[in-house]
């Protein structure tokens, strides 16, 4: 008599969302606003200041060549940007496609915004050991940590990534809690891709900084008790909830 064999996708973990969306969309928008703005106002000012045509052909030519040069300016920055946020989007799908491989005791949320929360989570990972927010960092170059900050090439970001995944951290804390939640360990993890740290795990102020090729052993680290399985379904139930923006 056969056995029924048991679907492959039931071997491991269940994931949600769509990596790497936020920086795709809102990359596109932060990158060229500026380009939008400066066409609008040049618009607005044109007709306001010229309702009827004062200008010579001379004085057209020079006014569309100073609009031009300013246009391929903020267009070399726009883009420049926006390669950044698309870099960023790679290394949340490089993570997410290793998050998937994990075995079926763990749920992956990627992409996700609370509702009413500020903070956009790269992936939320509901594990045996908790619940495991992961920031992920797609940077060239070496990192290093002096007296608990973090300094990319000598140089302290503008968006710190330490304070940025405790933020995150913070608000996921305060969203468990008023689930009813409130028992359940939470861990930040930073994860860097082709980065070079001085270790590829280590402990900076309370969040786990690893490489990515370690991060699958830091979510089955055993950090304490194992999470009961009814407060995970419940965590789970919650994210999806909010994933799908309900109340």
């Amino acid at each position: 008599m056969e056995t029924k064999k048991e679907p492959l996708s039931n071997r491991f973990a269940k994931v949600y969302g769509s990596p790497g969306e936020a920086p795709r969309v809102l990359g596109l928008f932060r990158a060229f606003w500026p380009l939008l703005v400066i066409c609008f106002v040049t618009g607005y000012l044109l007709r306001a200041w010229f309702p009827k045509p004062v200008l010579n052909v001379s004085q057209v030519g020079v006014l569309f060549f100073l609009v031009a040069v300013a246009a391929a300016i903020l267009l070399a920055w726009g883009d420049r940007r926006l390669g950044n946020f698309l870099k960023g989007a790679k290394g949340e799908e490089w993570v997410a496609h290793e998050l998937a491989f994990l075995n079926s005791e763990y749920t992956v949320f990627n992409g996700l915004r609370l509702g009413g929360g500020k903070q956009n989570f790269d992936h939320i990972v509901v594990a045996p050991a908790g619940v495991f927010v992961v920031e992920t960092k797609n940077w060239k170059g070496s990192v290093e940590f002096r007296e608990g900050r973090l300094y990319a090439g000598g140089k302290e970001p503008s968006r710190p990534p330490l304070k940025q995944v405790k933020a995150a951290t913070a608000e996921l804390v305060s969203f468990l809690d008023e689930a009813g939640c409130s028992e359940l360990p939470v861990h930040s993890v930073l994860c860097f891709l082709g980065t070079k740290l001085p270790e590829e795990i280590m402990n900076v102020n309370g969040v786990v900084v690893c490489s990515g090729k370690r991060l699958v052993d830091v979510l089955q680290e055993t950090f304490d008790e194992p999470v009961a399985e009814p407060m995970r379904k419940q965590v789970i139930r919650e994210l999806r909830t909010a994933l799908e923006g309900g109340d």
